[in-house]
């Protein structure tokens, strides 16, 4: 299986990808520098694309969402991964801080500490290496698992303002015309998208009306912009069952009465 996620190597994607291919047989890995290449490598170039689409800090990857509206995919399965971050130097008075600026907003009270400019740059991988190759004082915020492969003077260890930090990523395919049947004893997690082609007053409330009627538990709303105009929305919703549960099925055929709905799929739900 080929499995497409967002590169370089090193990264968060890297590990939830590799996560994901060690449930398979077989897995090459194939590395994309934006997340919108990623998910255009399926088909042709990829079987799987693994991408990240919540942070608890930071909250929901948009662009990976609105691309589900655009171009729908089969979500097959979620996988959490622990975000750490470490501060490395190469001076115990760095002149610079090299930092990728989602690494910066969710280390922000450790970097806040240091009157000195923050580099951003496009990757933790970059970050680490303009470290090493600068001459000056400098340090940089990197992933606490690439210590493992790299040795520094100074290092401050868990540095992310939140301890328990995580980001969840999906493994996404080709949208399959066979649905696979749910197994009695796993516990699924269903992802759709409601479209918002019939906008009216009390859109959404009429919709989780419906879920709390038939019990559908939701673990996730998420309000994205249509681009059409202002006040009007698509809705990225998670749910607990899977699409052939009794009750969800009900739930999505009244809302189906009103506005067009993607399912996006049915998976193991993720620990």
């Amino acid at each position: 299986m080929r499995i497409a996620t967002l590169g370089p190597a090193g990264t968060f994607s890297e590990l939830a990808a590799c996560e994901f291919g060690r449930q398979l047989d077989t897995y090459t890995l194939q590395f994309h520098p934006a997340l919108a290449q990623v998910l255009k490598a399926i088909p042709q170039q990829a079987d799987i694309a693994v991408v990240p689409i919540e942070n608890i800090v930071e909250g929901v990857v948009s662009p990976v969402i609105d691309s589900f509206v655009k171009r729908p995919l089969e979500i097959i399965g979620e996988l959490s991964i622990p975000v750490r971050f470490s501060l490395v130097a190469n001076h115990p008075e760095p002149q610079k801080i090299y930092a990728q600026f989602v690494a910066q907003g969710q280390c922000s009270e450790c970097l806040g500490q240091y009157a000195v400019p923050i580099m951003n740059t496009a990757s933790n991988s970059e970050a680490l290496q303009l470290l090493q190759q600068s001459r000056e004082p400098a340090a940089a915020v990197v992933p606490e698992h690439s210590l493992k492969q790299h040795s520094f003077a100074h290092v401050i260890h868990d540095i992310t303002d939140y301890a328990h930090n995580e980001t969840r990523f999906v493994a996404v395919r080709e949208t399959q015309a066979v649905t696979t049947e749910p197994d009695p004893d796993t516990a699924y997690k269903t992802s759709l998208l409601i479209i918002d082609d019939t906008d009216h007053p009390g859109l959404l409330v009429e919709h989780l009306q419906v879920f709390a009627a038939y019990r559908v538990n939701l673990t996730s709303l998420v309000s994205r912009p249509t681009g059409h105009r202002f006040g009007h929305y698509h809705f990225y919703i998670e749910c607990e069952g899977h699409r052939e549960d009794s009750a969800i099925r009900a739930a999505l055929t009244l809302i189906e009465l009103r506005n067009k709905v993607v399912v996006l799929g049915s998976y193991p739900r993720g620990g």
